[in-house]
This record gives C-alpha cells, structure tokens and sequence, in this order.
C-alpha cells in the first residue's frame, strides 16, 4: 500500500514541481503587462459567457453572447437577442457592416437599416431541417465574397442569393482564414484547403493524428503556426510539420490551448494563445514568453473562448466569464504588486542594474534589464529599511534615500546610514557648488558635502527649521521653499549654507489665493508656484508674487496644478487630482499637451506624491500606488492619435412633444422632418478603445452659436427645434486642443402646417383675395360715401337755397314790414291830418252861414272822410300786413284757435309795437276801445298779469 501510495505521490510532485519551475521561467517576462480593462454582465447587461468576438470595419465590437448578439462601441452596450432566444456560438462583419451570427439551428445575419438600426433576417429557410438538426454554428468565415457557416457536422455556404452544403470527409473541428486562404480543420485528419467550392487535403498534416488541430495562425512570410488542445505547437512550412520549440510548450501542452492570433507590435510579431485554465500567453517570434496574463494579473476568468485583434492591434478576449481588453499596442506596461508585498511606490532608481522602489513599506530592489525594460527576478527588501521612503536620487554613483528615519547612501559597497535627520522628502543641487547637496526634511534644511570622495552630512541651515516638501534656487541664488499649510520663505544662505542670512515670508496677504498648498517647482528655469487656482512667479522689478499669465494661459485646465516634474528643459510632467498631462515646451513656449494619452493612469497614482523617473531613450518610470508603469514616449503611434479618427453616427432620432415614441431616421439620406415631430435625439460614439473615456463636443448650426463644453455625454437631445435647415456637428475632444475629425449630419425641420408652402400659397390667395375684397367694399363705400356726400351736398345746396330764399323772403317781408311800417305811419298821420281837418272844418261850419258854403264844407267833410276810411287803402294795408306777417299769423293761429281775424290784426299791430293811438288811428276807432281789445286779448291768450302783451306776441314768432 505505502508502494502504492509513493508510485502515485511522487510523479505527481515532481509534475507540479515541474510545471512551477515553467511557470516561474514565464512569470520572469510578464511582470510588466498591458492595460486590462474588464467589462463584466453587469455592465453589458448580457449573459456570463461570450463564445466570439469581432469588429466592423466602423470598429464597432460584437460578442456572440449566449443571451444574443452583443454590441459596443466605446461608449455604450446593445444586446440583440435571436428570435428564438438561441446562445449565439459565432460571429463574423464583412466589409458592408453586415454582422452574421450562428447558434443553435440557427444562422443568419443582422444588417442595419436606413435609419442605423439593426434588423435580424435568417438564413435558415435555405436549409432541409434534417440538415441543421442538432447542429450549432460555432465558426464563421468570410471569404472569397462568400460566408462560410461551420457546425461540427456541415459547412453551409452563403453567396448573398443561395446556401449550398460542403461535403466533408469527416467532422469538421474549425474553419480558418490565413491570408487570402481558407483552411479547414477536419476530425483525426488535419487540415484542409477550399479550392473551387472543395475540399483539398494539404499535406503533412494529418502527421497529428489522432490528435485535431484547433488553431492555425500565419507564422513567417509563408507558414503556418499549428497546435491542438494537449499537442503543442508544429510549425508548417513546405508542405513538412515541424515542432515549434518555445519557452511555454510544456506549459501549452498541459492547460488545454483554444484559441490563438497574431499581432504585430512596434515592428514586431508576437503570437497569442488563449487557454482553457491558465489565461493568455503570448509568445515572441522567437518563442520567448513576453508575457502570460491570468485571472491573478487582471483577467475576470482564465478560460478564453475567443480572441480578436482590433483595427489598432489592440486584444479583445471574450470570456467563460466577462469581456476583457487588453491594451497591446500601448506606450505603458505595468508592474501590478497584487499581493500588497511592496506597498505604495514613491520613488524610483535605477541604479548598478537593479531598480530601486521606494514605498511605505521601505526600499526594494529587483534585477532590471534596462534593454528589455524588464525585471529579470522578483523584488526584494533592502535589509534595514523597513519603513515610509521619500525620496531616491542616484549622484555620482551612489544612490540616496531619503527615509522616515533619516538618509541612506546605497553604493557597491552596501546601505549606510548618513543622516538621523527624519523625512528626507527631497534632496537637490546646490547651484554653482557641485560638491553641496541641500535636502529638505521634516525639521528644516540638511546640507551634504562630498570630501574625499564620499558624500556626508556637512550640516543643518541654523535660523530654518520649517518642514520642507519642496525647494527650489532660483537665478539669483535665493532658495525658495514651501510650508505645506502657511505659504512660501525666499531664504538668502550665507557663503557655507549653515544659516540664513534673510528671510522673507509670503502668505494670502503677498496675493496667494491661500496659505496651504502652495509648492515651489521650475519650468524652463523659472521659479514656479502651484496653487489652488494657478500658477504664479516671483516679479523681481516689483518685489511681488504674480500670476504667470503666459504658462496659465497655455495650460488650459491644468494650470491649477499641484505638482510639476521637470525632466529636461523641455519635459514637463503636470499633476492635478486625478489627472496628468506631458507638457513639451521650446523656449517658453507650450508645444503641445498630452492629457489623453494618460487617461489610464487616472486614480491609480496617489495624490500630492506622484513621481516620475526617466529611464533614457524617451522611457519613463511612473509610480503608482500598486507598483509602476512604464512609459515609452518612442513607441507612441502617431496614427492612434485622435486626430486620424472620426466620430460616428450610431442613431439619429426624432419625437413629438407629446409621444416618448422615437422614430429613427435614415443616416444615409437626411430629408425633411415634420414640423410636428422636432424633438432631435442624437446618439454617437467614437469606437477607439484606447483612449478610456473620451469627452465630445457638439454644435447644431442654425441652432448654437458655439460648440458645448467638453462632456462623456453620447447621447444629446433638442427640444421644439423651429423650423429651417440646421446641421449637427460632433466631435471627440481631450479638453487640450486635440480633437477628432468632426461628423456631420444635415437635416430640416418643415415648417408647421399653418407655414407650409401650401398654407402660404393659401395665404397669399386668401390675401389677394382680402385685397380685391377690401377694394370692392372699399370702392362701394366711396361710392355709397360719395352719394351721400352728393346727396349731403344737394340737400345743404337745397337748404342753402331755402335759406338764401328764406333770406330773401326775410328781407322781402323785413321789407314789407318796413313799407308796411312806413304806410301805416303815413295812413296814421295822413288819418290825424285829415282828422284835423275835419275838427277845424266842423268847427268852422259853426261860423258858416251861407247855405254854399256850408254845403261846400259838407263836400269837403265827406272828401276828407272818404280818405280816411278808404276802401282801396285799407285793402292795399290788409294784403301788406298779412304778406309781412303770414307767418306770425299762422303759428298764432294754430296755437289760439278761437281768435277772430280782427284780433289776428290786433296781434299784428302789437307785434309791430304800435302805440295804442296810433292803432286807434289806423282802425279809425277811439283809444278807449284800443285798450278794451288789449284787455279782451290778454284773456283769450290766457296770459298772466304780470306778462306783457307786446313781449308776447314777439316771442310767439321766435318760438316758432
């Protein structure tokens, strides 16, 4: 039993034992890795497993996902599952964008419509369902202007019109596609080649069976790379197979290889294998491992179902268990310590071969090919060290370290501890004095002085004794340094550095914005303080601090920075919370800014200690709070940058004001939109996947004045655009001057139906005829007007005719009356006269005897009374006095209707203001009875006492 027992264990130890040493020799390479970024279900809102992976030719991703067709395109996820709700098992896009997908009795494939919107049509009605039964598609190729559909059973042909059917030999494993060939994998048989819709054997390779070939990858100029899931990996060049001798083909042959693809690098090829337990290896040319990625160095799981390389040689893993990204063909590879052994690294060396990291856990140092940028062995605590490290400079072949318990000088001959003095935060050259060293600490400011070829502690500045993080000397010797919460000192040293000679403080009263977090760095050998809101300098003429304008104004949003490193005169290295930016200058004058590029880096540095080491040859060291990254400014793809890419239109959209129901619209032909529906609804991506998460600008002319401010938004909506034509702009931005081509879409909004073309046509037919209504009714009001005015005129003519006449007769009667007057004057004296006459002549024929006489005088009597009461006078009188008063004597009438005619004459008279002898004279009667008709008037005029007749009969005309 116990025999047994060791015959078991002991192979078995030595297997593991074995596959440990194989998987320590690849751990020598893979320490410095790529960006991995991992998309997990929750955030694609899709099933755990992704079977297949590839892009469109717009560099949108699909996934064949097992709840359906996955989408991304950088910024969001779309799911698309199957009519049945089938796992999708495979994948393919060709050049239209046209996405087919396979899966269980099913395959087809999902175009986009007019409007940007993907519709699904099935190939499956081409097929005998006895033909397709039970079978899954697992791989689709595009080939040829043809698409090949591989289920272990059949391989289905689609050529846009018609499906046929290959005939195999066998089961088929795998369909392949090696530049322009189309290789296929069949069951314990190798591979074989389509030639003319056939199926060819290529030879040599059946030499695997009984084992399958699952992968085929170019190898060379002509070859192809081989390997089944346990056999390793064979070379096939010329018609031979040959075994590939790697430095992982053990390890390759024990976890199960699935999946494979090539990239090129910087010029380089390397070779990628996905594992079904152990993650992805990747192989150089030379079949060194350059690096093997695991769940335990940022994979969400070890077991690779499919694997593409992007447009920009980038690697998209589709998992048993999420999505992964991995940033191939980037400037940075990262050194992750996920155990937690190292710490937070503040500072770096390279020093005698080895790199140095100083963290809070204390110094370490690890064999470093500076060639390769590479750690040869693990990194190990430097003894003695343990503890908070600063700071390390190398100068003059030694190395410092600033510790929290005081400096150490590490050489050839070993660590020695040169200073007591706690927090050695940073130690610069004392200018003009290449043999001083000046270091700022905890408690103040430490000198160091090479003697006799080694560097010791010389002393402390006396008068100093402030913590100090940062210190600068500026041109005229002046040392200026930074108190973390009160402000800045500008300290003149004597001749030794011991003590301080002057010192002058500047605080929020010498015009900082604020006492704490002011530093002292310098750019283009400019003494340079970072505040809270920006950058300033030291006015010499004035004596002042003062805003540097000029630096402030070219760095944008970061001129608020907190902390700057100097590399050269040239290299800058600019940090605010959260963010860096590589800042080139010449002469003073900015460059460029490269923010975007170190997006990556965002929230994995620690803030306010962020450090920077250059390595030479454009490489950098960057510290971060889990190990370091590696930058290699040289091996930046200028073709990545964001200039070369354009923003694409993933939907446009339009609604009403009172339905939440979009209608897509066609990208491809932009038209007219219903005034009605002018709510626009724009969704848009920019599908480069290494940037991170870009910003976008967009400006809808005809609307906006200026573009928006930068924001990660892709989705923007108008609402209640007024009608015109109007252009919609987009593009991607990095907030400092880098911008992506600009994507463009032109559409209109119809005016509404009230300012339609027809509803003007209408218009104007309604206003002309308003017009030519307006000028008839116009026309027949003159006309009416004219009549009337014509009518108005004829009776005022009428009336001025009456009146003239009425004038006329006035004065006619005003006449007569006054004729009438002036006969009645003349009839009243001519009565009196002869009255007289009469009395003289009656009183004379008293005195007359003779009969002749006397009869003479009778004669003469009857003559004289015959022209007092004459007929033809008296008449003559009544039709004067009835023409001048006919008037007055009709109203009188009609008003007193019992007065006799004689009374109307009485009125007359009155009216005429006659006196009551004279009256008497005209009616040839006595005074007494002129006043006795006086009195019998008034009472049938019924007038009052106190009335006046004659007053009376004045207004009874006037009245009238």
């Amino acid at each position: 039993m116990k025999t047994r027992y060791h015959q078991i264990i002991v192979p078995l130890l030595f297997f593991i034992c074995f596959l440990c040493v194989n998987i320590g020799q690849a751990r020598t390479k893979q320490l410095l890795m790529p960006f991995v970024k991992n998309f997990s279900k929750l955030e694609y809102n899709g099933a755990n497993q992704n079977w297949d992976v590839c892009q469109g030719v717009n560099g949108v991703m699909y996934f064949a996902n097992s709840d359906g067709l996955l989408e991304y395109d950088g910024a969001s996820w779309k799911l698309y599952p199957l009519p049945a709700e089938q796992i999708v098992r495979s994948v393919a896009v060709d050049s239209a964008g046209r996405v087919y997908v396979g899966a269980h009795e099913e395959f087809g494939y999902w175009e986009k419509n007019k409007n940007g919107q993907l519709e699904y049509f099935s190939l499956i009605e081409f097929v005998e369902d006895h033909q397709i039964k039970n079978q899954d598609i697992w791989k689709i190729c595009i080939w040829d202007n043809k698409v090949y559909f591989q289920s272990f059973a059949e391989i289905f042909v689609y050529d846009g019109e018609k499906l046929t059917i290959i005939n195999t030999p066998a089961n088929v494993f795998s369909l392949f596609k090696i530049r322009d060939r189309l290789l296929v994998s069949i069951q314990n048989m190798g591979l074989y080649e389509f030639k003319q819709d056939s199926l060819v054997a290529l030879k040599g390779t059946d030499q695997l069976s009984p084992k399958t070939i699952n992968i085929a990858i170019p190898y060379g100029e002509k070859g192809i790379l081989l390997g089944s899931e346990l056999g390793g990996l064979y070379k096939y060049e010329n018609e031979k197979m040959t075994p590939w001798k790697n430095d992982a083909d053990d390890f390759l042959k024990n976890f199960q290889l699935n999946k494979a693809a090539t990239v090129s690098i910087n010029d380089k090829e390397y070779y990628l294998f996905g594992t079904i337990t152990q993650g992805l290896v990747v192989l150089d040319k030379n079949g060194g491992i350059y690096s093997h990625i695991t769940k335990g160095q940022g994979l969400q799981n070890n077991t690779i179902l499919g694997i593409k390389v992007d447009q920009y040689n980038n690697l998209w893993l589709s998992l048993d268990n999420g999505i992964d990204f991995i940033n191939l063909n980037s400037s940075f590879r990262y050194y992750h310590d996920r155990s937690g052994e190292l710490g937070t690294v503040y500072s770096a060396a390279i020093f005698n071969g080895k790199l140095y990291l100083g963290t809070n856990h204390g110094l370490y140092s690890a064999v470093w090919n500076a060639k390769l940028l590479q750690l040869e062995a693990d990194f190990t605590l430097i003894k003695d060290t343990q503890g908070q490290v600063w700071n390390l400079k190398v100068v003059d072949d030694v190395l410092f370290c600033g510790h929290n318990n005081g400096t150490f000088l590490i050489s050839e001959k070993g660590i020695e501890r040169i200073s007591n003095v706690s927090g050695g935060w940073i130690l610069k050259e004392v200018p003009g004095n290449p043999d001083l060293l000046i270091q700022g600490t905890y408690i103040g400011l430490v000198v160091y002085k090479k003697s006799g070829g080694q560097w010791r502690m010389f002393h402390m500045v006396k008068s100093y004794h402030e913590p100090t993080e940062f210190l600068e000397f500026d041109y005229k010797g002046n040392l200026w340094t930074s108190h973390a919460y009160r402000g800045l000192y500008k300290l003149k040293l004597n001749s030794d550095f011991s003590s301080v000679l002057k010192s002058e403080f500047y605080n929020k009263e010498n015009g900082l914005p604020d006492d704490s977090n002011v530093n002292v760095f310098k750019v283009d050998q400019q003494v340079v303080f970072t505040t809270k809101e920006k950058l300033f300098s030291y006015d010499y003429n004035q004596e002042k601090l003062a805003p540097f304008k000029k630096l402030n104004t070219g760095l944008k949003d970061f001129k608020d920075a907190y902390k700057i490193i100097s590399i050269d005169s040239r290299n800058y290295w600019f940090f605010k919370k959260g963010k860096c930016a590589r800042v080139l200058m010449n002469h003073g004058e900015i460059k460029s800014i490269d923010a975007l590029s170190f997006q990556l880096l965002r929230g994995s540095t620690l803030d306010g200690y962020e450090n920077i080491i250059a390595l030479g040859r454009g490489d950098y060291l960057i510290c971060q709070d889990a190990g370091f990254s590696i930058f290699s400014s040289h091996q930046m793809d200028k073709s990545l940058s964001l200039q070369n890419h354009q923003v694409i239109l993933r939907e446009i959209s339009c609604n009403s004001q009172t339905s939440k129901l979009h209608q897509a619209l066609d990208l491809e032909n932009p038209g007219e939109i219903a005034n009605s529906k002018n709510n626009m609804n724009f969704e848009f991506s920019l599908p480069v996947y290494r940037f991170g998460k870009l910003k976008y600008q967009w400006k809808l002319e005809g609307y906006d004045v200026f573009w928006s401010d930068p924001s990660d938004r892709t989705l923007v909506n108008y609402s209640k655009l007024p009608h015109g034509d109007y252009t919609f702009t987009v593009r991607a931005t990095d907030n400092y001057g880098s911008m992506s081509k600009i994507a463009s879409y032109s559409f209109t909004i119809l005016p509404p139906w009230y300012l339609s073309k027809l509803a003007k046509i209408i218009y104007w037919l309604l206003f002309f005829a308003l017009i030519g209504g307006f000028r008839v009714v116009y026309y027949y009001k003159l006309d009416k007007q004219k009549r009337k005015y014509y009518l108005k005129l004829q009776e005022e003519n009428e009336e001025k005719i009456i009146k003239l006449k009425n004038e006329h007769l006035r004065e006619e009667i005003e006449n007569k009356s006054k004729e009438l007057a002036n006969y009645t004057m003349l009839v009243t004296k001519k009565n009196d006269l002869l009255n007289q006459l009469k009395e003289q002549l009656e009183k004379l024929e008293i005195h007359v005897i003779a009969a002749t006489a006397k009869k003479r005088l009778k004669d003469i009597n009857k003559l004289i009374q015959s022209g007092i009461s004459s007929e033809e006078d008296w008449k003559l009188f009544n039709e004067n006095f009835d023409k001048a008063n006919e008037t007055f004597l009709q109203n009188l009438r009609k008003r007193y209707i019992d007065l006799t005619p004689n009374d109307l004459r009485f009125c007359a008279l009155l009216r005429m203001n006659m006196t009551s002898k004279e009256i008497a004279s005209l009616l040839n009667i006595s005074p007494r009875s002129v006043e006795v008709k006086r009195y019998r008037l008034r009472k049938k005029l019924n007038l009052e006492h106190e009335k006046n007749l004659v007053e009376f009969l004045m207004e009874v005309n006037e009245q009238n």
